[in-house]
């Protein structure tokens, strides 16, 4: 004898199989998810901060090129050139920055000899997410050599 089933018990079984292949698919999804998200914000975090020590970097050197424009007018200081650099800094909130110039006191610099205009940046100091970097990175320095110019 063939054991024939009706067509709403076919359904039932059926929709009761594909409601439990349902389930399994988002417990599987879920832990999927678990596994990537941690994975997936790590990557997103260090992106944002590449980003961040690109752009300071960027900064530090419009700094220095700034600095060493005003270092090589004739009349120039080596306080007035210190502060238009913490000046360009500041714009990032960069405050923990080491400049320094190349002769120290210009004002003993001969006409034609080179002005050298450096910044020192611990890339710990600039970092949006705390320890990220944890000293793996060594300090960033920038510099700019421009020749003095002469008031002849």
């Amino acid at each position: 004898m063939i054991n024939h089933r009706s067509t709403a018990d076919y359904n039932r079984q059926r929709n009761f199989t594909l409601r439990r292949i349902a389930r399994n698919r988002a417990a599987v999804a879920a832990v999927e998810f678990a596994v990537i998200a941690p994975i997936m914000m790590l990557f997103t975090f260090g992106l944002i901060e590449m980003g961040r020590l690109m752009m300071v970097k960027n900064q530090a050197v419009q700094a220095t090129r700034e600095g060493a424009r005003f270092a090589v007018r004739p009349s120039a200081d080596s306080e007035a050139v210190i502060a238009v650099v913490n000046a360009s800094l500041r714009s990032l909130a960069i405050n923990h920055a080491t400049i320094e110039l190349e002769p120290q006191i210009l004002t003993n610099a001969e006409p034609g000899s080179f002005v050298t205009v450096r910044v020192r940046i611990d890339p710990n100091e600039v970092s949006w997410v705390p320890d990220f970097m944890d000293g793996s990175i060594p300090d960033m320095v920038v510099e700019t050599v421009m020749r003095r110019e002469s008031t002849e």
